[in-house]
């Protein structure tokens, strides 16, 4: 299939563009300025940054990163559209989803609820946009982001994840752990990745819009081949899959390969080996999480599973099987709605759950019942701490409810099932199937199914034409029961031609490889196996069976009860003791061991039944053995079995004496064995006791210093934060202070401890006349004509860095070389350099000339107005704005007899007559608030009598119009006749 490039006249602009959202917490921003460096301008792309922030604070985030960023930054608002070449940033307090193109903001939820805003963006972009979506995660610790990037890769996109670079890396490992992301890049290096994506998605559009047909074409062999090569690899025909999803898993690979055409990705698979493995687990939907829409669990809880219950015998187990379960959240979420439903009887026989899967890797991680913050993250508190125990910092299933299911690797379409199950659930498998595949599943459940079952689908899917089936019970739910009179044998035993047939395909005519030779050797060895294999079984040294071939339903079966793969429990009436002691013998020998005995059958036949064990060499650096048990049971005929005769008998004595001499030696070695271990029992159960309690004790300590550790993390990301902060204002106060060195009217001077001259400022240079050239480097005293070599001067400043003394306004009267004779105030303290270990000097020097003039001028001024004011007649004085005497004259003094020092600083009223002072008061107030003449009588003590005076009074302004207080005259009045006697 050849893509052929756009034209320059045609679509200039897109329909289309691919959106990246970039999902961070502590140490993103950096990691994001990193990205946003390297990223062009023009990638055509659409970008959305998740970040945690803290809902009590506004942010600047937008302005930060516009710095770096050469593509236009907003912060996100409710319902604006996406553009291409555009960066979208989370507000804070607020959690963000996408709607086709369009962003939709809501309030964040309310703690204690989990706030996970990445998953949230993630999962919403997933399925917005499909195969279009980037996921990146970078720096953080929050169980976040995970599941976000398995629902983009599950949709088809493209995920990516901050390598050892990331500051905090939790969120990159647990994603990386779970097999989430596609490349682990550097930032700059994921911006490079994003780009070259960018530019092959016109071709990949052309592909996707290629396969868009739901039937693959006749002419067209290039997706039948990848299917076969994949049907070859693994043994999955997934041909019959919808093509929705396959088209998409299969460009995926062809983005992260940068191949353009299918034609050249079927030959990269041949020449790749594992890129078929890749592609198959791509093409494995693993997409789940615990309680997935928890009404649904609710309503099993309070509904579906007491009926369930009330219809069973108390001693008859329920049995469950979860079909597709991937990594056993939906089982293991079952096992827990039915402990909360059944108590303390849900232990033992009452429940059994068997969860199946096709993905090997998805069913270890169940059987593990390990999961990260992440995947538990939705789960209630309650349950949290009931159903899991905290290990590593991810969450393990308790044992009580891991023994609950069983897990095993299972293809529901090809592989038999499971029979007299109570409840089938099977969420999100069939959408993924054509109907053809899905009527064959709906008979396969039918088959499983009691009487009573019931069937439970996921929201999207229905049971289709198999309405003769099942009957609908909750249409909400998705529930369905079992119908009893329903034949699904026909169904049930559906079998399917070769993929070319259905499909009509036509082979691919291309010359046989040799390594197409060996497939069909493989395909033929395959048939014949198929065909001719005795019944056998694989074992681990646990006996615990872990694959079957054949038929062995003559020699195992499940017993009633908890589910058991053991091979023990599942052996029937008399193979449980030749079982053992076999495979001890094979244990013991490292070879194969057989041993074959008869018995009587029916209607007198004899039966010779052998088992043989051998020792499984598959894997070197394998710890576990394994062993392959392989049964037979031949019938002897009439020929073989003679009439009874004494020879007959002989050897019939003999073989069984042989026998009770090999079963005395199995009952001798099972005893001595049997003594030995109890012995070591004992003692490693005394052992177990000790190191319990050794354990509890570490682990309360482990508890306590995680807590700890936890909590000085915390401080040390504030701490950090507000060194950051300081480190800022530290920069910022350094460039302000430059700024002041530079700018300040005095001249500035910077010494070392010789003296001599590091650093002036621009004043220094303005106001001397001198050049760099001629200041730094010298010694103060070299500068000029030597003007600055005064004793005094040189005593003080050496004073200064040993004594960490100060020189303070040192007055310097010279003759400088070309401004003449100057007045200069010295002032100089000590400066320490602690980062260098330097002690220097900072000299300030101001020019006083024109300021000792002018205080000369008003020196000469003040003398002028005081001999003036002396020599009056008239008493004259001076009121402060304060109300107080700063000024009287002599006349003042000489007329009420008192020192300049008892006036200045007092009221003017005193001694003034008792019945006068309030009216006055009240005058001079009134004038002196409204800055206002005024003229007033009063009478004043002198001497034994009382005199009235005349005041005036007027306001008193500076030059510059600042009101200064009030300048006033007093005279003494002639007494009137009334007044004589004061």
């Amino acid at each position: 299939m050849k893509v052929v490039p756009e034209s320059k006249g045609e679509g200039k602009k897109r329909s289309y563009f691919p959106v990246v959202a970039i999902g961070a917490s502590a140490g993103g921003i950096e990691a994001l300025t990193d990205f946003l460096k390297h990223l062009p301008a023009d990638t055509g792309i659409s970008f959305i940054y998740i970040q945690h922030l803290s809902p009590e604070h506004e942010s600047n985030l937008a302005q930060v990163l516009s710095r770096s960023s050469e593509i236009p930054v907003l912060e996100a608002k409710e319902g604006i559209k996406l553009k291409p070449n555009h960066l979208y940033i989370i507000p804070p307090n607020r959690s963000m989803t996408l709607s086709g193109d369009v962003l939709r903001l809501s309030l964040r939820p309310v703690r204690p609820k989990t706030h996970s805003p990445i998953n949230e963006f993630f999962i919403s972009l997933a399925d917005a946009h499909k195969e279009r979506a980037i996921g990146v995660l970078l720096s953080g610790n929050p169980p976040d982001g995970t599941l976000g990037l398995k629902a983009i890769k599950s949709a088809g996109g493209i995920t990516f994840a901050q390598d050892s670079s990331a500051q905090f890396s939790g969120m990159a490992k647990n994603a990386i752990a779970e097999e989430a992301v596609d490349f682990v890049l550097s930032p700059h290096r994921i911006a490079e990745e994003v780009t070259k994506l960018a530019s092959h998605q016109d071709k990949y559009q052309a592909v996707l819009q290629e396969l868009n047909e739901e039937t693959i074409p006749d002419r067209d062999e290039n997706l039948a081949n990848i299917l076969r090569h994949v049907h070859r690899l693994t043994g999955v025909d997934f041909s019959h899959y919808k093509l929705s999803t396959i088209k998409r898993r299969i460009v995926r690979r062809m983005i992260i390969h940068k191949i353009d055409t299918l034609g050249d990705y079927v030959r990269f698979l041949r020449q790749h080996i594992n890129e078929g493995q890749q592609l198959y687990q791509d093409l494995l939907i693993n997409v789940t999480n615990f309680f997935r829409e928890g009404d649904y669990y609710e309503y099993l809880k309070k509904s579906l599973l007491p009926k369930m219950l009330a219809a069973k015998a108390p001693s008859e187990p329920i049995r469950i099987w979860v079909a597709a379960c991937s990594t056993g959240q939906e089982a293991y979420s079952l096992a827990m709605i039915l402990v909360e439903v059944l108590g303390e009887s849900a232990a033992g026989n009452t429940v059994q759950i068997f969860a199946t899967d096709l993905s090997e890797n998805a069913i270890n991680k169940a059987r593990l019942g390990i999961y990260s913050k992440d995947e538990v993250a939705d789960i209630p508190p309650r349950r949290l701490n009931k159903f899991f125990t905290k290990i590593d910092g991810s969450y393990r299933i308790i044992r009580s409810i891991r023994d609950l299911c069983v897990f095993a690797t299972h293809n529901v379409l090809k592989d038999p099932p499971f029979s007299k199950v109570d409840m089938v659930s099977c969420c999100n498998l069939l959408i993924y199937l054509e109907p053809v595949l899905q009527k064959k599943v709906m008979g396969t459940f039918h088959y499983a199914l009691c009487n009573t079952g019931y069937l439970m689908l996921g929201k999207s899917e229905t049971i289709g034409n198999a309405g003769s089936l099942f009957s609908q019970v909750d249409k909400k739910y998705k529930i369905y029961a079992k119908k009893k009179d329903a034949a699904a044998k026909a169904i049930f035993e559906l079998t399917f031609p070769n993929t070319e047939s259905i499909r009509g395909f036509k082979p691919a005519i291309v010359p046989k490889t040799k390594t197409e030779e060996y497939g069909m050797d493989k395909v033929i060895d395959d048939l014949l196996l198929k065909k001719y294999t005795p019944p056998c079984v694989v074992v681990n040294q646990d006996l615990e069976i872990s694959q079957f071939r054949g038929s062995t339903g003559l020699f195992l079966e499940p017993t009633p009860g908890k589910a058991s793969l053991n091979l023990l429990k599942m052996a029937r009436p008399g193979l449980a003791f030749e079982l053992r002691t076999i495979v001890l013998k094979a244990s013991k020998s490292g070879e194969a061991e057989k041993k074959s005995w008869e018995e009587s059958g029916k209607n007198n036949q004899v039966k010779v039944i052998s088992i043989e064990a051998v020792p499984i060499k598959y894997d070197t650096d394998t710890i576990e053995k394994h062993f392959l048990l392989v049964f037979d049971e031949q019938i002897l005929d009439a020929k073989q079995v003679s009439s009874p005769s004494n020879t007959s008998k002989d050897k019939r004595v003999k073989q069984l004496e042989d026998e009770l001499a090999a079963l005395r030696e199995d009952m001798r070695s099972v005893l001595e064995e049997q003594e030995a271990a109890h012995e070591e029992l004992q003692s490693v159960n005394e052992e177990i006791i000790s190191s319990n309690e050794e354990l509890q004790s570490i682990n309360e300590e482990l508890e306590t210093s995680k807590e700890e550790l936890e909590s000085s993390n915390e401080e040390l990301l504030t701490i950090n934060q507000e060194l950051q902060m300081r480190n800022e204002q530290l920069a910022e106060i350094q460039e302000y202070s430059e700024a002041v060195f530079t700018t300040i009217r005095e001249s500035l001077l910077i010494l070392d401890k010789n003296l001599r001259i590091k650093n002036a400022n621009s004043t220094f240079y303005k106001t001397f006349h001198m050049t760099e050239e001629e200041t730094e480097g010298k010694l103060l005293y070299d500068l000029g004509n030597g003007q600055w070599n005064i004793p005094k001067l040189k005593e003080l400043l050496e004073d200064i860095i040993p004594r960490n003394s100060q020189v303070m306004d040192f007055e310097v009267s010279n003759t400088f070389p070309y401004i003449g004779e100057k007045v200069m105030v010295v002032n100089g303290r000590r400066l320490v350099r602690k980062l260098h270990s330097e002690h220097l000097i900072l000299l300030a020097i101001e020019d006083i000339t024109e300021h000792r003039r002018a205080q000369k001028i008003i020196a000469d001024r003040e003398e002028w107005f005081h001999n003036m004011a002396n020599h009056s007649p008239m008493m004259l004085w001076v009121i402060n704005p304060d109300k107080k005497m700063e000024f009287v004259n002599d006349a003042y003094l000489e007329y009420r007899d008192l020192s300049r020092e008892e006036v200045i600083g007092q009221n003017w009223q005193e001694s003034m007559h008792p019945e006068d002072e309030d009216r006055v008061q009240k005058i001079f107030d009134n004038c002196f608030s409204r800055k206002k003449e005024f003229e007033t009588e009063y009478r004043i003590k002198k001497g034994n009598t009382y005199k009235v005076l005349l005041t005036k009074g007027k306001p008193n302004y500076a030059a510059d119009g600042k009101f200064i207080g009030f300048i006033g005259s007093c005279v003494e009045l002639p007494p009137r006749n009334n007044e004589a006697a004061g």
